[in-house]
């Protein structure tokens, strides 16, 4: 893994896999939190403003970095979006790194990934029902 006080090229492209795949899938889980307990379908319609309703652009939906492009505001209307899309995102992003670092490309990672996404699925979902926080 260490080669000469460097991370191997190896653990790099497994750190950037697990930093992507744990954006994605923070992204999916903010929507989950947010339809879940409003009894929306998470297949269709397209994610939308909160407040204006106004259909979201891919641009608009790059996890952490459009809410930071936008500095937490809507692109359309220019209200504030919550911070738990950034919290939730973040949080995933950063535990399935250290999945991916931890276990490597083994079955135990897609457990442990599986574990994660669901953890932070159900404790995002249990707070936006509660609204004790966001």
């Amino acid at each position: 893994m260490l080669m000469d006080g460097y991370l191997s090229d190896e653990l790099w492209l497994r750190l950037l896999a697990g930093l992507v795949i744990g954006l994605v899938l923070g992204s999916f889980i903010t929507m989950l939190s947010y339809r879940v307990p409003r009894s929306l379908s998470i297949i269709s319609p397209p994610s939308k403003c909160p407040h204006c309703h106004t259909k979201l652009k891919a641009r608009d939906l790059i996890p952490v970095l459009s809410w930071l492009l936008e500095r937490g505001h809507c692109r359309y209307c220019h209200r504030a979006i919550s911070r738990r899309y950034l919290v939730i995102e973040l949080t995933t992003a950063v535990s399935v790194t250290l999945a991916f670092w931890y276990f490597g490309l083994t079955p135990r990672l897609i457990a442990a990934v599986l574990g994660l996404v669901a953890f932070i699925s159900l404790v995002s979902i249990n707070f936006e029902r509660q609204r004790k926080i966001w």
